[in-house]
């Protein structure tokens, strides 16, 4: 096991774009060298769409460079789950650390995470507006160096944000417990 481990993490260096044409993913736990490989393939795919984002690939190089176990205590691993998917983040992050739990036994996402992004209104619970999710992730780009940006933060919002509030169904916000909930049970 260790050696898949070991060709993953060689892999992850020298991932490139695949092409739009996506190939379903399993999700096994622990991944197998086959489910390691099919979501390494799609670093920068938004789940089983063909939404390729550069800025997206560079986030989820930076949350793999956490190698932590407690995935949702990084911001790039929550800002790369919401540009990538949630499935594909667990699975990669188990591939190079197997001790990943399944998505839905990940430690909860971590209130400063949330802090960072609502501002001094977290103590209150207020919800996560798009304008805080925008800046979240636009954030997390910028810590990731990245070079190619989305064309606008309509493809950020279109593509990114209204997926996660389709599914946590709060209406334009969402507050903490949904945006975790979603975290460990979308399987995006």
């Amino acid at each position: 096991m260790r050696s898949t481990y070991i060709a993953f993490a060689a892999a992850l260096a020298s991932t490139t774009a695949a092409s739009p044409n996506y190939e379903p993913r399993a999700v096994s736990y622990p991944p197998t060298a086959g489910d390691c490989i099919a979501n390494l393939k799609y670093i920068g795919f938004y789940g089983s769409t063909a939404n390729y984002s550069p800025a997206c690939a560079a986030i989820t190089r930076n949350c793999l460079a956490e190698n932590g176990t407690s995935i949702w205590s990084h911001p790039a691993c929550v800002a790369a789950a919401t540009c990538q998917g949630t499935e594909s983040i667990i699975i990669l992050s188990q591939c190079q650390n197997p001790n990943v739990l399944p998505g839905s036994s990940i430690p909860n996402m971590a209130a400063s995470i949330y802090g960072n992004m609502v501002g001094a209104c977290a103590t209150s619970g207020c919800p996560i507006t798009q304008q805080n999710y925008i800046d979240f992730v636009y954030g997390q780009m910028t810590a990731a160096g990245v070079t190619e940006w989305p064309s606008s933060s309509d493809y950020v919002i279109t593509n990114w944000w209204k997926p996660i509030l389709a599914w946590t169904a709060t209406g334009a916000s969402t507050p903490y417990a949904n945006f975790n909930d979603w975290l460990h049970w979308s399987n995006t």
